[in-house]
């Protein structure tokens, strides 16, 4: 089976590997980023080589919560998350957003200041240097770990991975300033640095702002919810699908659906109905892990208009009972629209005389009672009987 981008479908445990995996490698090249940023830029005396390097700290200092949050999304339902714990996905989520935000308004403040700074760094050939590598190392990270967010369905690591591109743009502001300077315009280090700046904001509304949305249990866009109207439709015996909502948690789709089906069906069968366009929309839709069905044998009333229930079987039993219809073999019960029709088996030969007077007589005065129709059983194989 293979997502709607044509990548090949991971089972939980892979996925939890690659995504295992991208966090490690993160923090492998966000040291490694760091740790020549902070070496070189102190060598040289680079305040905005050195201001980077803080930048890349910030990215490991990242990491660690969010490879904690990730192993707790894996764990399985438990009794006080009977859905899982796939939310604290969308929780390192909203945390990455949130500290995107923050080093947007600390590179916005910083270059903004120095509008107001007499002097300008010197950066030198080191600097430079350094400045390639790491764009290079934390460039190559943002687009690995969006591949691998796209293989896992992760939006945590697509956080990361554009958390991962913030840090490039930031070395890319440097490295403009070192060229700038070098030409003698390093005013352009500042406007470069503020767009880059609304750049890395946006991204970190953006991210912020979805993380959010599903944490308020936001559903699928239309087409997919009328996509999965499709497939539960097209499941044999199933005559309408209504009150369909969805919701997200992590990479996973919950369904509840209402599905209607024949009036006079028997529950066994209404119920493999049920089970078929359960494993339908499963396997149709890898992304959809938990669906709930409601099986309704008529258009549902609008809420506006509650009828009385009519009464369950207990109560009808009683009815005949009081008046004298008894012995039969078999009642079955349909409801319509708060309403009954009863039908009655009984065995060959046996005395029914009067009935068919009583069963006028209470249809007639029973406002619940809409028809009652008699039989006579003729012939029952039982399988265990072959």
């Amino acid at each position: 089976m293979t997502t709607s981008n044509n990548q090949p479908v991971l089972s939980q445990e892979a996925r939890k590997k690659v995504i295992d995996r991208t966090n490690w490698i993160c923090v492998a090249v966000d040291a490694i980023a760091f740790v020549i940023k902070i070496v070189v830029g102190v060598s040289v005396k680079s305040p905005a080589l050195i201001a980077d390097a803080m930048h890349s700290l910030s990215d490991l200092a990242a990491d660690v919560p969010l490879i904690i949050l990730a192993k707790v999304s894996h764990h399985d339902a438990d009794a006080e998350h009977p859905y899982g714990h796939a939310r604290f996905e969308t929780l390192g989520t909203v945390m990455l957003g949130g500290l995107l935000l923050a080093v947007a308004a600390g590179i916005a403040y910083e270059s903004i200041h120095l509008f107001f700074e007499a002097t300008r760094p010197e950066p030198s050939l080191a600097a430079l240097v350094t400045i390639l590598i790491a764009l290079a190392l934390k460039e190559g990270l943002f687009h690995y770990a969006l591949f691998q967010s796209r293989r896992a369905r992760s939006p945590l690591l697509a956080a990361n991975a554009w958390h991962a591109r913030s840090d490039s743009l930031s070395s890319l502001v440097v490295l403009v300033g070192v060229v700038a300077t070098m030409l003698g315009y390093p005013t352009v280090e500042i406007i470069a640095a503020v767009v880059v700046a609304g750049l890395i904001g946006h991204m970190g509304i953006s991210l912020t702002w979805n993380a959010l949305q599903e944490l308020v249990d936001r559903g699928v866009d239309p087409e997919q919810q009328q996509a999965f109207k499709q497939v539960l439709a097209s499941v044999p015996g199933v005559k309408d699908v209504h009150m369909l909502r969805t919701r997200m948690m992590g990479p996973s789709v919950f369904i509840d659906a209402h599905i209607q089906v024949g009036g006079y069906l028997s529950v066994s069968e209404g119920h493999q109905i049920n089970e078929w366009a359960l494993r339908s929309i499963k396997e149709r839709f890898s992304n959809v892990t938990d669906v709930t069905l409601h099986i309704d044998h008529e258009p549902d009333l609008p809420d506006a208009t509650p009828a009385p229930l009519a009464p369950l079987r207990p109560a009808i039993e009683n009815l005949l009972f009081e008046r004298a219809i008894r012995g039969y073999e078999q009642l079955n019960i349909h409801y319509h629209q708060q309403k009954t029709t009863l039908e009655l088996t009984v065995l060959p030969g046996q005395l029914t005389d009067g009935w068919q007077a009583t069963f006028a007589a209470i249809v007639r005065e029973v406002p619940w009672v809409d028809a009652i129709t008699l039989s006579t059983r003729v012939c029952v194989i039982d399988q265990s009987e072959r």
